[in-house]
This record gives structure tokens, sequence and C-alpha cells, in this order.
């Protein structure tokens, strides 16, 4: 041994040494402190420490340390010791999170009662003494259900640093701090995860470095978490320093390694309250509920009693439930009436009438007679002495129970025993608890019992109580009390369940007027209920009220709308798709009219029951039916474009716009129907679908816009590949303006490729409109080709449409003058029939038109008589 600098480093022959073990020898070399100038250890080439760096730095097994990744880990350290990074550096790499956030395991809301809480108590009590030692892994006693058995830590150091880690002991405790931080740092370098080093560390720079002493604390308490005194040390002084947070995170790991330690955890508690963290402080509390000692039996009763008013408040009453069964299965005898009450309470609450039936036979001395049958896996109740002294409460809760246990041999007993004992003035409350409960159970008979007095009663003859008298009425089948009950509901206030079922029950006796009039709402008197509204609506509709059903139903769809005035407000809800951008451009037009923007409209209560979105869209579609039965198309039009508006039908909205077009159609509005059939036509085009094209074509004859040849050319440039029948639009287009050269070469082009008789007849028109022009040359020759393509249109048609093909030739021949041969032609359409003209009239029989021409022509040529004769014989007057 040789000693050099009060370092006593022990010198080892290399002829000695196992193979195997000499491997494991690394030369040391110096680690600067951070922001410090590095004083290094001078070992000789000779002197090698004994060390297993190889295998311990890279085995996670080794150490106490609960991060993911040890590797990185190391990196990281290595990194903050040799000043590389900060401290807070350090923090953000290692994703050190902020532990505020509970355990799942700890703050499981809802855990089965049954569920013991079997844990091993762990004694961790290393002293400073020990760390000064370099050993920190001594043995511990471990208490395991009474038994006691012994638990090493495992060991961060290998054999040969540990007496390098006892020599910076010895060098701190003899107060030469620099060589103790030196061997700290050496360590550390060969063994990053070791936390014993970072404890020396921070006692040394305790007095002249708190906030690196603190740093190397919390470094040592991760990599060593277990050690319970550190993180409770850690803490104390984090919240003397006012770092909340992190004194919150100490006891957090504190208790994630002692869970059964109440001062702890009361600790935190008191913490968290002082953060101001109310939510999570009472979560911590519930979380502590098993682990409040009996000592302290009147603290758990007031925490599970504040926690299960809290709990149900929220209508968590599962947790409530288990928060009294907590305290309750500790101390039941500091369970005062009050408390026992609302554990009762919550037992009903919950279904668990057995258990408070067993907590009332403890505490109100309730006898309960069971026996046990064959047929059963569980006894049943025979019979029950009620004490005479009984208080209120409890023999509400008891017949309640009774009744949900199916008791139904007592419970006429039951309820003799309630209307003897309680006082139906004083508390009726009693009566229409046992009476639901009753009537849960179907037995409505018998909760009439209880009702009656209820309704005759001054103090408790109210809307809930008329309610289910009502309600049981109708059960048992009396329908005109139930009705004259629901009416008194209804005077004394304005249920929605009651009128809901009073109109049907009128409207099952066939007093359609008076079910109608019970579910009148005044929009102006009160807030509008939409289920109440909807079920109005289908009423009106089955009674045949349409202007009626047309005004609710609109009224009940106009509260998801936005009202639109003005045309321009209209284009704004077809043309933006975008829902926030269209609000947004009908917001700023009734901004730029001077309107409000929020109307005056009728106010709808919010409600659980109100009509879904499919439920409403199919009203819509009833509405739409019912106000094309009636032509009403200007509420067509409107209904359609004001649910453009509406963000519940933003899924219908490509069927909206196809009834919007419609509607266009329908009221003859060709401004929006044009730009509504453009749209639809720039989405498809391509598919060339006939339909389509049928419906431009309908738009354009109904509204009579011209604007679509222009569009049309526009078209034809992008897509070209467009079906030729779509071209003829342009050519009728050039037809009706008159420029009519460009309508015979358009359809001359189409003619020849497709050969259609109907192409050949415009042609015809064509040049017929081009032979009667004043200046036209050659006007017989035009005249005669004109007859030459009606001569191969007459050939193309079928034989069925004979008088199709004479009218038209008649029509030929009456422009160009020449009235002998249009009269021909005229009269041999005339005395044309065939089954499929008379099957079609309606749109095949062409007699009025024909007789009109023919009558023109009589009276042109002064025939009075023969064209008044034509007239009367087939034109109606």
């Amino acid at each position: 041994m040789s000693e050099s600098d009060g370092v006593v480093i022990e010198e080892l022959d290399e002829m000695q040494v196992d193979p195997q073990e000499l491997s494991q020898f690394v030369e040391a070399s110096s680690i600067p402190l951070p922001g410090e100038p590095g004083a290094s250890i001078i070992i000789p080439p000779q002197r090698k420490l004994r060390s297993s760096v190889a295998s311990t730095s890279s085995a996670p097994s080794e150490s106490e340390t609960d991060d993911e990744n040890p590797q990185q880990n190391e990196l990281w350290i290595k990194k903050f010791v040799s000043g590389e990074i900060s401290y807070s550096e350090y923090q953000a790499k290692m994703h050190q999170p902020n532990e505020l956030e509970l355990e799942d395991e700890e703050m499981g809301m809802r855990r089965k009662s049954t569920r013991k809480s079997v844990g091993f108590e762990k004694d961790y009590t290393s002293s400073r003494r020990d760390a000064l030692k370099g050993n920190l892994q001594g043995p511990q006693q471990v208490k395991v259900e009474g038994k006691t058995s012994m638990k090493r830590h495992k060991r961060c150091l290998p054999p040969a640093l540990q007496g390098l880690m006892g020599q910076a002991n010895l060098c701190y405790a003899r107060g030469d701090t620099e060589m103790a931080k030196q061997l700290c740092l050496e360590i550390v370098r060969q063994v990053p995860l070791a936390h014993e080093p970072f404890i020396t560390l921070a006692q040394i720079y305790e007095t002249e470095d708190p906030e690196k002493f603190l740093q190397f604390s919390l470094i040592a308490a991760h990599l060593n978490p277990s050690d319970v005194e550190q993180w409770v040390r850690i803490a104390e002084i984090s919240e003397e320093q006012g770092n909340l947070d992190q004194a919150l995170t100490c006891y957090a790991k504190a208790i994630k390694t002692d869970s059964r330690n109440f001062d702890l955890r009361m600790k935190r508690v008191q913490l968290l309250e002082k953060k101001g963290e109310e939510k999570l402080a009472f979560k911590c509390y519930f979380a502590m509920l098993p682990y409040i000692p009996k000592e302290r039996g009147e603290f758990l009763v007031e925490t599970a009693k504040r926690l299960a008013k809290k709990f149900h408040e929220e209508n968590n009453v599962l947790a409530a439930l288990e928060a009294m069964e907590r305290a309750y299965g500790t101390v039941p005898e500091l369970f005062s009436v009050e408390n026992i009450n609302l554990f009762l309470e919550l037992l009903i609450s919950n279904g668990s009438y057995r258990r408070a039936l067993e907590v009332l036979m403890v505490h109100a001395n309730v006898e309960v007679e069971e026996i046990m049958n064959d047929d059963q896996d569980t006894p049943s109740i025979h019979n029950v002495v009620i004490p005479e002294s009984m208080i209120l409460d409890f023999r509400t809760k008891l017949a309640v129970v009774l009744v949900h246990l199916k008791c139904e041999h007592l419970l006429e007993m039951v309820v003799t025993n309630v209307l003897s004992n309680i006082n139906v003035e004083e508390a009726g409350d009693c009566y229409l608890d046992i009476a639901e409960s009753l009537m849960k159970e179907d037995q409505y008979h018998i909760a009439l019992k209880l009702l009656v007095p209820l309704v005759n009663s001054e103090n408790f003859s109210l809307a809930a109580v008329w309610l289910r008298y009502a309600d049981c009425l109708r059960a048992i089948g009396d329908y005109d009390e139930s009705i004259n009950a629901y009416r008194k509901v209804v005077s004394l206030a304005q249920h929605l369940d009651a009128r809901l079922t009073l109109s049907a029950l009128l409207k099952q006796q066939g007093n359609y007027e008076e079910a109608l009039k019970a579910l009148e709402q005044d929009p102006e008197m009160e807030i509008l209920d939409a289920e109440l509204l909807y079920e109005r609506c289908l009423m009106l509709k089955e009674v045949g009220k349409y202007e009626e059903f047309l005004s609710a139903g609109f009224m009940l769809l106009m509260r998801h709308c936005i009202p639109l005035k003005s045309r321009s407000e209209m284009g704004a809800a077809i043309s933006i798709v975008r829902y926030g951008e269209m609000i947004r451009g009908i917001q700023e037009i009734k901004v730029s009219r001077q309107e409000p923007y929020d109307e005056a409209m009728p106010e709808f209560s919010r409600s659980e029951n109100e009509p879904s979105v499919e439920t409403e869209w199919e009203l819509v579609l009833n509405l739409l039916e019912i106000a094309d039965y009636m032509k009403d198309y200007s509420y067509f039009q409107k209904l359609v474009f004001t649910l453009c508006t509406a963000k519940r039908f933003q899924s219908n909205r490509q069927e909206l716009l196809c009834l919007a077009l419609f509607a266009c159609i329908y009221n003859r509005d060709p401004t929006y129907a044009y730009n509504l059939i453009r749209e639809r036509v720039n989405r498809e085009c391509k598919s060339n679908n006939p339909q389509l094209w049928n419906l431009f074509n309908l738009v354009i004859s109904v509204t009579g816009d011209i604007r679509y040849n222009r569009y049309l050319m526009r078209l034809f440039e992008r897509v070209p590949t467009i079906d030729i029948n779509v071209r003829t639009l342009q050519a009728n287009y050039h037809l009706n303006a008159g420029t009519y050269k460009y309508a015979l070469n358009d359809y001359t082009q189409i003619y020849k490729e497709t050969g259609n008789p109907l192409h050949a007849m415009l042609i015809a028109v064509t040049l017929t409109q081009i032979a009667c022009q004043k200046f036209t040359i050659k006007k017989q020759a035009i005249a005669s080709q004109a007859i030459g393509f009606i001569e191969k249109y007459r050939k193309g048609r079928p034989s069925e449409l004979s008088n199709e093909v004479h009218y038209n030739i008649g029509r030929m021949y009456h422009q160009l003058g020449m009235h002998s041969l249009a009269v021909e032609h005229y009269k041999r359409a005339l005395q044309f029939s065939s089954d499929l003209v008379r099957l079609n009239a309606e749109h095949l029989d062409l007699r009025a038109e024909i007789a009109f021409n023919l009558a023109c022509i009589y009276r042109s040529n002064g025939n009075y008589e023969l064209a008044r004769k034509y007239l009367y014989d087939y034109i109606e007057m």
C-alpha cells in the first residue's frame, strides 16, 4: 500500500490477477468541476483501479434509477458534470416531468370495493452516516403480512470503487473538500448512475453553494428513488425556497416508494391546497382514504363525508359510495345519524339494497327473518320487525329497500306502517320517495295508496306529485282520470312530459283539437321546447292542417339557421362553400344594409330529448313535400335557402343545393337557378350525364336566361369531349338570337355526325328563317333546301308520330306563305290518331295548335265561318 496526497490506493501485481478480472481494469483520468479549472488525480500507469465499469455502466439492472434509457442518462449526467450543459438543459434533456399529476394507480376514481390493499411495508432508515461510509446497501427489514424478512438493495458501485468512495467521504470528513470532489467526479466518470458520489457532492456544496447542493441532491434522489428521506428533505428545502412544483414532485416520488405513509400524503395535500390546486387536492384526499389510520377516525369520517358530497354533486355515485364505504369499513362506530343516512342514500342510489338492509339492521335495530329456499342461492326475507322508535329517514329508506328487494308479501305491511307513523303534511316527500320506488317495480296499485293522500294534502299537492299520480292511473288503464290528472299537472306547471302524454291520450280518444291545444306554445310568453314543437308538427300534418304545419316546422328549424332578408344574402348562402366564410359573408351583407345580425328569434330551451339530425331532416323533406303539394314554391325556396345557413345540415348540403335548384325552377327564379346549374355542370360535365344536360336545358327554357351561350363557349374550350347533343344548345342560342348563319353552320356539323332527323328539322327551320328575310338572295333555292331537309326529317320520324311530322311541315309551308300546302298537312295531322298519342295526350296531342293555325289561315283569306268552326270544334273555351 502506498499513500500519496492523502489518498490510499491499492497496488496490485499484474501477475497475481486473474485474466478475466484484469480486463476490467481501466485508467482513470481527471474530470474538472463545472465552471472550475480541473485538478487531476495523478495515478501512475502501474497502479490501476480494479473496476467493472464495462459491465456495470451499461447494465440498468444494477441501478435503482427509474429512467427508461440508462445509456442516455449516463451521457447527460457526464455532460452536466463536465460543464458542457447547464442543469436546466440537463432537466430538459432528461425530460423530467412535473409530477403534479398523480399516478393512475392512486387516482383510479372507481375501484372495486372488495379489493384489499395488500403491499409491502418498507422501512427505509438509511442514515447520513451510512452514506458517508458508502454503505447504503446495508440490510433492511421488510415486513410482509406480519412476516419479517431481509432485503438488500442492489449495489451501484463495483467493489473497486467502493473503497474510492470511502476515501472521498473520509476526505470530506477531514475537511479536504477539493480532493473529495475530485474523487467523487472520478467515480461519476466511471459509473454515472451511482448515487453515492452525488450525495457526497451535495453535502460538500450544502453551505458554499445552495443551488448546486439542490441540483446534486435531486440527481442523487433520481438515481436512488427508494430513498424516501432524501425526497422529503429536498421537498422541504424546495418549499422553503417557494418552488412548490418541485416540492410536490418530490413528495410524489416519496409516496411512490412508501405508498402507505399517511404523513407524506397529508403533506402533499396541504401543499396542494397552499398552491391553490383544489381539484388535485380533492383527488389526493380520495387516494389517501385507505391509508388514514384508525387513530384518525374522526378525520377519516369527515374527509369521506366531504368527498361523498362533492362526488354526489357531480353525479359520480360510485366514487361517493366508495369514499363512504372506506370510512365505514374502518370506523363504523364513529358514524353519526347524518353520516349513516348519507351512506344509506348512496347505497340505494347504487342499487346495493342488501348492503343497505345490513346497515339498517346494525344502526336502526331492524330485525329481519330470513328463510332459505331450495331453488335460491341466497336466503329470502320472510318477515321484518320495524321498531316503533325508528327515525323518519331510516323508516323511509327501509321501505324503499324492501320494495326494491321485491318483498311483495311485505309491501302492504310497509305501506300501512308508513301511513301510521309518518304525517303526510309534515313529511310528504317520504311518501313520494316510497311511491316512486313502487312505480319502478310496477306496483302501481300500492303506489296509489301513498299518492292519494299526497294529492289531497295541503302542503304536497304539487305538480310533481300529480304527475306521479297521473302516471299510475295511466299504467293501470284509468285513462279518463289520468287525463284529468295530467290537466292538473299542466295547470300547475307547464311540464313537458305531462303535455306530451296528455296530448297522446287525447289523440288516442280522437280529440285532436284539444290534443293540439295541449301542445301549443307561445313564443312571446315562454321558452319553446323543440320536442314539444316537433310533436305538434307531426300532429298538424296528420290532421291535415298544412298551413300551420309549414309555419310550425319553419319555426322549429329556424333555431339552427340565420334569417335571410335580401337576395344578396340568399346568394351568399348557396354560393360560398365553406361554412365559416359563408357566415361571415352574410354578416357583412347585413352590416352593409344596417340590419341586425342576431334578430329576435324564438328562444328554445336546451333539452336532451330534442329531435336528432336524421329526424329533423325527415321533417324537412315532409315540409317540402307539403309545400310542393300546395304549390307554395315561395315557401319551398325560402326554407331550402335558409337551411343552407344551418351548420346542423352541412352534411346534407349537396341535397339542399339540388333542392334549391328545383325551388328556383318552380319559382321561376332565373338568377339563382342558372348559378346553381352552372356550378353543378362545372363539377359533373365530364360525366356526360344526359339528366344533367336535360336539367340545364330545362333551366334555360323555364327561366329564359340567355347568359348560357358564353358559358358554353368557355366550357367547350376547357372540355372538348362533351356530348354532341350538348352543342345543340349553342346552335339553339344562335337560332333564337337571329344569327342564322352561325346556327346553320352548327346544325350542319351536328347533323353530319348524328344523322338525327330532329337536327334535320332544325336545319329546315333555320333555312326557312333565312328564306323569309327581306334581303335574302335566291330565296327559292333556300326554300327548296328547307323542303329537302324537312323531307329527311319526315322519313326519319316514327309513323306513330305522324301528327307531329305533318304539323311541323305545315308550319314551314305556313311561314313560307304556301297556304294550300300548309292546310293540306294541317288537316292530315288533324285527322291522324294513334294509341301512343291517345295515351300521352297531355304531351303529344296537337289538335288545339293545328286548329288555331288553320283558323289563322282561313281568317287571313276572309273565310271567318270556317275559321270559327275549327276554333269551336278543337279549342276548349
